[in-house]
């Protein structure tokens, strides 16, 4: 077994791409990802940043384009 069971911020950070703070955003209460405490450090399971990644990706398939919603002008 070569996967991590937790990842520092660092290393969840930048297995998503994201700067650490950025994903501080993105980290439960603030955001979706949730986290594991251990005393006063903070881990991510990697399943959940997955779990993430997968979830935003769904999310964007169903969010529809700016130029299939129509014309902006038609509501004035």
């Amino acid at each position: 077994m070569t996967d991590r069971l937790l990842l520092t911020p660092r290393e969840a950070a930048y297995r998503l791409g994201v700067s650490t703070r950025h994903l501080w955003n993105l980290t439960k209460p603030r955001g979706p990802i949730p986290v594991v405490r251990l005393g006063r450090r903070t881990f991510y399971r990697p399943q959940d940043l997955e779990d993430f990644v997968a979830n935003v990706a769904r999310l964007g398939r169903q969010t529809p384009r700016p130029e299939q919603e129509g014309d902006v002008g038609d509501e004035l």
